[in-house]
């Protein structure tokens, strides 16, 4: 029987949902998972598995590590860098002495730029994963950063973004009357306030940038304090819509909300870059709006609002099976899986 040792000290509910499709993929297989993770926030809406065969084990410090990861592992997955210093030393034993036949970083985020990580520049300044058999970026990140922390050439692989399918299914009932949006990085809620005004729906926001002004009635509430309400507040939503401004450098932006609603089987509406228009085909299972403003955004959920429900059913149907084909995390897992363990 294989060993597997994933260590996930970058607490967030992205990586929570990696742990759950990593299991799932290793189904089946002769292997024994230890997942090694430091979290403190209460993700019980999601769920923390206990492998079968394996451990989920709660980081106290690296001498613990060192007792509890004693013995020679067959593999062992490192995802993203920790977010606390604490986990830093613990992160760098990992990537440079612990005993494993194999040893491959997945990046579930963008590489975080130099002084935005303590852990990060640790490894940017000794190369720290360039012992390691591989490693996974975010296709639309900088190769050039990674290359400076050691991992390059052949053994640098890209992924794309993917979202937890299983988690994100269509809910059953009619979707509600409002409009929901999520997200902080690049959004311009005031513009998206003013579409929403005149169309009759009302307005959702989970975002950790709280817009300036809001027309009266839309409801605002932190993203961080409220995850375990995001999935049942897109999944019932009239239409799903993110409003990034047209300056944003960086293409894929909203992505993860996009993704995690179209696997709900929402309608949505984001920027038209050449990035979305791989995964959206505008009024198959999405919708486009150019350039950011007011208008544009009425008129485009004025399309979705005149969809017949055939229509709205068939566009829905065909938001989720693009996700399930291009940007499953179950899909990404299985491949990993077969590749490495």
């Amino acid at each position: 029987m294989k060993k597997i040792l994933l260590a996930n000290f970058a607490e967030c509910p992205e990586n929570l949902h990696f742990e759950r499709a990593f299991i799932r993929a290793l189904a089946g297989r002769k292997v024994a998972l230890d997942i090694i993770h430091d979290f403190d926030f209460d993700y019980k809406f999601i769920g923390a598995q206990v492998p079968r065969g394996g451990r989920r084990i709660k980081y106290s410090g690296l001498a613990a590590l060192k007792r509890e990861a004693a013995g020679k592992y067959d593999l062992l997955v490192l995802l993203d860098f920790p977010k606390r210093a604490r986990c830093a030393p613990a992160f760098l034993w990992l990537a440079r002495e612990a005993d494993a036949a194999k040893k491959v970083y997945v990046a579930n985020h963008l590489i975080p730029m130099p002084g935005h990580n303590f852990t990060a520049d640790l490894a940017r300044r000794y190369k720290a994963l360039s012992g390691l058999t591989a490693g996974y970026m975010l296709e639309f990140d900088d190769w050039e950063l990674w290359g400076a922390m050691g991992l390059e050439g052949e053994r640098l692989l890209r992924r794309g973004y993917a979202t937890d399918c299983e988690y994100y299914k269509p809910v059953p009932g009619a979707p509600g009357d409002y409009v929901f949006s999520a997200g902080s990085a690049g959004r311009a809620f005031d513009a998206l306030a003013g579409g929403v005004k005149n169309t009759g729906l009302g307005l959702k926001i989970f975002s950790d940038a709280k817009p300036d002004k809001l027309p009266r009635g839309a409801q605002f509430l932190p993203l961080a304090k409220n995850l375990h309400n995001l999935k049942a507040a897109a999944a019932e939503a009239r239409a799903v819509v993110i409003p990034v401004k047209d300056g944003h450098v960086n293409e894929a932006v909203g992505n993860s909300i996009a993704f995690l609603a179209m696997a709900l089987g929402r309608p949505v509406l984001i920027r038209k870059t050449p990035y979305m228009e791989r995964f959206i085909k505008d009024g198959e299972n999405g919708f486009f709006y150019n350039s950011l403003s007011p208008l544009t955004i009425a008129r485009g959920l004025n399309r979705i609002l005149a969809l017949k429900p055939a229509q709205l059913k068939k566009i829905s149907a065909a938001a989720r099976a693009t996700i399930l084909q291009k940007a499953s995390l179950d899909l990404f897992c299985k491949e990993f899986a077969r590749k490495f363990a």
